[in-house]
């Protein structure tokens, strides 16, 4: 087995194996497509492991409403966080999700009207809004605190965990067709301080007029194959 990408645990620890509860971190993590390019706002879980240190939960995490357009894009919760979704346009907003993990509806509002939501359940929700049919957008909603988000040059890094079972990667992007799965096990030996990481997609040419269908396949795709 590959120990290379643990980081701050002893030998001794390493020869124990699974039943080790030391602190491990993963160098930053950097995504890029097919193509070589950066891909940002990607969400990057890792499972199999426990968290050394689980802060809060937040009062609320918001998603605005500015330009006829969800502001964050893509927003990343832990179960349990509560949604605000404020209107931050002139024109009025009918917010909805018709995805698994959560389905609600905000009807015609301005301002900070809508009441916060809750998304108690782990899961993808894509949004969209029944007046402009261009917008969309994302909540993933994860379980536990091992988790980030890519900025825009592709890089992200993850939480201290302790290394108690076979940790692995989840990634997921839009333009994905399903979630992308790596072992941490398959990782290149982890000494430099950047780890590379190449996914199976190309990108894809932003469409402002991508239709809520669109939202559902791909969330259709992620209920099928995501974790």
């Amino acid at each position: 087995m590959n120990k290379g990408w643990l980081t701050g645990v002893t030998l001794m620890a390493a020869l124990l194996g699974p039943v080790s509860l030391m602190a491990a971190t993963l160098p930053t993590l950097h995504l890029t497509d097919q193509g070589g390019q950066d891909v940002g706002d990607a969400v990057v879980e890792l499972k199999g492991a426990a968290a050394v240190a689980v802060p809060p939960l937040p009062d609320e995490a918001i998603v605005d409403q500015v330009d006829i357009a969800f502001v964050p894009e893509i927003a990343v919760i832990r179960a349990g966080t509560k949604v605000r979704f404020p209107n931050s346009d002139e024109t009025r907003h009918h917010v909805y999700s018709f995805s698994e993990a959560k389905t609600f509806e905000l009807q015609l509002y301005k301002g900070n009207d809508a009441p916060p939501v809750e998304f108690d359940q782990a899961g993808l929700v894509a949004l969209g809004c029944n007046i402009h049919d261009s917008m969309r957008g994302y909540i993933y909603v994860v379980e536990g605190s091992l988790y980030g988000q890519t900025d825009a040059s592709g890089a992200v890094t993850l939480p201290a965990f302790n290394a108690e079972q076979s940790p692995y990667l989840v990634i997921w992007h839009p333009d994905m067709e399903v979630p992308f799965q790596l072992a941490i096990t398959d990782l290149a030996d982890a000494d430099a301080d950047r780890l590379e990481i190449q996914l199976p997609f190309e990108l894809s040419v932003d469409d402002p007029a991508q239709s809520p269908s669109n939202l559902y396949d791909r969330l259709q795709r992620y209920q099928s194959d995501g974790n």
